[in-house]
């Protein structure tokens, strides 16, 4: 007995258990709050599983995932580098992208394959920061990328892009986007004469794009209503509502008002007011400090990667879930305008999901790889040869 369950561990062996332990515990409580929150609506109707329809598909893309983070965790990341890999994925999932832009739809962020329908953008962020790291990460005897590289990863890599996402328009997305990419500038040594006004591109764009769309100063106005005289919009309003009904304890699992149609998207970007709702403020803290955690042990791998490509691949998947962790819970709480994105390994949501573990088993390839190095080099000190 002990043997098959240690031939069945085999392929997490040398695993952050830390890092591990927070997304299993996210995904654990997230199980049931997509549960509760999508047992009433729509699909309750629509499906032989009935009210458990949501439940059930949220749990199979959550097996999709795990079987990603095995196959990833026990590849070597320094696969990615090579143009053959991350060139094609990059163009692939950029046309996607490009796909949903002729849909019938004013907004359509989703395309259908075979019957499967999924969310380009997620995998074309994971295609993006395997580019950027690749090209940004610096060569033997280099200091800091080369003008030239950094040139090419912006206008091969995260111009088009954000271009692509403020067609759609999606411009949560685009916050993730410019977010990443500052940090792998930052976390590959780009000199500060060219960060600086690299840096505020972004800010010089956000404005520009404040002026002429009417979306982002209608959701802006709203915002600083809600902010500063508690005039919120109606989706923020009931979540704050829900959040507030939960108490110290919750109502219980399962026991959410707000699933009954009082709150939009209750399973997907507001999942985090129906766990306020039914875990109440312990499940909410339970849920930061576990993405904190995370954040930290991500950043961690980052740092003692065997490499600037690992180091500056962990710091870009590290960032992208750290952003989206922090906006949607600043949107669900009203401390930040709704930008329409998911809670990490919490909200409902497919190809969001499999993105996610995705994530992790890269952080989990780096670090398997870099305690192969450290390893190595312990040997190689204590041979006396060097």
């Amino acid at each position: 007995m002990k043997r098959r369950l240690h031939n069945l561990a085999a392929p997490l062996r040398g695993a952050d258990p830390t890092l591990l332990g927070a997304v299993g515990a996210l995904l654990f409580i997230g199980l049931f709050v997509v549960w509760g929150a999508g047992s009433y609506g729509r699909f309750a109707g629509s499906s032989l599983l009935g009210r458990h329809y949501v439940a059930a598909k949220h749990l199979f893309m959550i097996a999709v995932g795990g079987v990603t983070i095995l196959v990833l965790m026990n590849l070597d990341y320094r696969v990615l580098r090579a143009r053959k890999v991350h060139l094609p994925l990059l163009a692939v999932s950029y046309a996607l992208v490009a796909w949903t832009l002729f849909g019938d739809r004013d907004i359509n962020r989703w395309v259908t394959i075979f019957g499967f329908s999924l969310q380009p953008v997620e995998l074309a962020k994971l295609a993006l920061i395997i580019f950027l790291a690749e090209r940004l990460a610096l060569r033997p005897r280099q200091t800091s990328p080369h003008l030239q590289r950094v040139a090419v990863a912006l206008g091969l890599g995260a111009v088009p892009l954000v271009i692509l996402l403020v067609l759609q328009p999606n411009f949560g997305n685009v916050l993730v986007v410019a977010c990443v990419t500052l940090v792998l500038l930052f976390v590959c040594g780009t000199s500060w004469r060219w960060l600086v006004p690299l840096m505020a591109v972004p800010a010089v764009g956000m404005a520009f794009a404040f002026v002429v769309v009417n979306k982002l100063q209608n959701r802006w106005d709203g915002w600083l209503d809600g902010l500063l005289r508690g005039d919120y919009t109606y989706q923020v309003s009931q979540s704050i509502i829900g959040l507030g009904a939960g108490g110290w304890r919750g109502l219980g699992v399962g026991q959410s008002h707000n699933k009954f149609s009082f709150l939009p998207e209750a399973h997907t970007d507001f999942a985090f007011s129906v766990l306020g709702e039914e875990w109440g403020l312990f499940g909410t803290l339970a849920v930061i400090i576990m993405l904190g955690v995370i954040a930290w042990r991500g950043f961690a791998i980052a740092a003692r990667a065997a490499d600037t490509f690992g180091s500056a691949l962990a710091a870009g998947v590290t960032t992208g879930l750290t952003v989206y962790g922090v906006a949607n819970i600043g949107m669900v709480t009203g401390i930040l305008p709704v930008i329409g994105v998911p809670l990490p390994f919490v909200s409902f949501g497919g190809t969001a999901m499999i993105a996610s573990m995705a994530a992790i088993g890269i952080l989990l390839s780096v670090e398997r790889v870099s305690l192969a190095h450290e390893i190595w080099r312990a040997r190689w000190d204590r041979s006396g040869i060097s």
